[in-house]
Parts: structure tokens; sequence; C-alpha cells
């Protein structure tokens, strides 16, 4: 099984690979975006091959599927975007995406995230798709009341004691 190939009018989503690995450190060494997205800033880019090595290996095992977001006429993926689909719940899913600094504020992640809900509902029959975003960030909360997604909590993050938002998406609920 490989990941699927899905494209909207401006993104490809496909399967990370290994060409994909400087782009990625470049984005995960931003220690602003990385902040934002709750992510651990990578020691070098020998980080990266671990990095699609576990995309890879969670994919295998069902547990996830990671896009790396390409747009037309930009050289490296400008992001990745993931499903993390709950061990308890089958039908469910956790929606996370980054994307460079260079394409924020262009619509880039809603497009891309649009496309992975709809996925999600239509195709893997999910009945529920969550997320959480840091409070202060603002941009992905944008996405998330674009798309639909219900506020359902604020919490503490244990790991770094950050406040953050929890959203809610059912499949029965027009997007």
């Amino acid at each position: 099984m490989t990941v699927p190939r899905l494209t909207t009018a401006r993104l490809v989503l496909r399967a990370p690979g290994e060409e994909d690995i400087p782009a990625w450190f470049a984005r995960a060494s931003d220690v602003e975006a990385a902040s934002l997205a709750g992510d651990r800033v990578p020691d070098d880019i020998s980080d990266g091959a671990r990095w699609l090595a576990l995309s890879r290996q969670r994919f295998a095992e069902g547990k996830a599927v990671k896009w790396s977001i390409d747009q037309a006429g930009v050289a490296d993926a400008i992001g990745t975007i993931t499903l993390s689909f709950g061990a308890t719940e089958a039908r469910t899913a956790a929606l996370g995406f980054v994307l460079g600094r260079a394409h924020w504020g262009q619509g880039l992640g809603s497009e891309a995230a649009r496309e992975v809900v709809r996925y999600a509902f239509e195709t893997l029959a999910l009945q529920q798709v969550s997320a959480e975003a840091a409070a202060r960030n603002v941009a992905s909360l944008r996405i998330l009341a674009k798309l639909g997604f219900r506020h359902v909590e604020s919490f503490i993050d244990d790991a770094d004691g950050e406040r953050c938002e929890r959203f809610v998406l059912g499949a029965d609920i027009k997007r």
C-alpha cells in the first residue's frame, strides 16, 4: 500500500521521500515555526532520516498518513500534513499540518487541510477528525474555524506548559 496522492487547484499532496529532508530540516529548524507547531527543533539534518523512517513506519503500521505538500512552481515541498489514527477509536483521526514560513498567509494550509479532511470523511469514512493548536497560533486557529471545526476545550500542554485549544469536526457537519 502506498500513500495516496491528493491534488487541489494549487497543491499536490504526496508521500514524503529522501528529497524532502532538506526542506523539512529548514522548516523544522525555524525556532518560531517549530514552537507554534509544538515540535522539537532538530539537532541537525541527520534527524531528517529518522523523521522520514518514522513517517514510513507509522504508515506501514496503519497509525498515520503523512503527506509532503508541493506547490506548482516551488522546487521543494512547502510543508507536511498528517492524519494520525487513534488506537482506541478506529473511526477517528487527528489532523496536523506545518508550512514553511515563506508560505504562510496564502491560504495554502487551508487548501491542504480541506483536501485531507475531505479524504478522511469521503474515502476513509471516518466519523471524526480532531486537531490541536497552541492558543497563540492564530493562523492555525483560523484554518480550523474556516473548515468548520468546533472548539471542544482549552488545556495546558504537559510537555511545555503552553495553553492549547482542541477542536473536532464530525462527518455529519457540512464543510
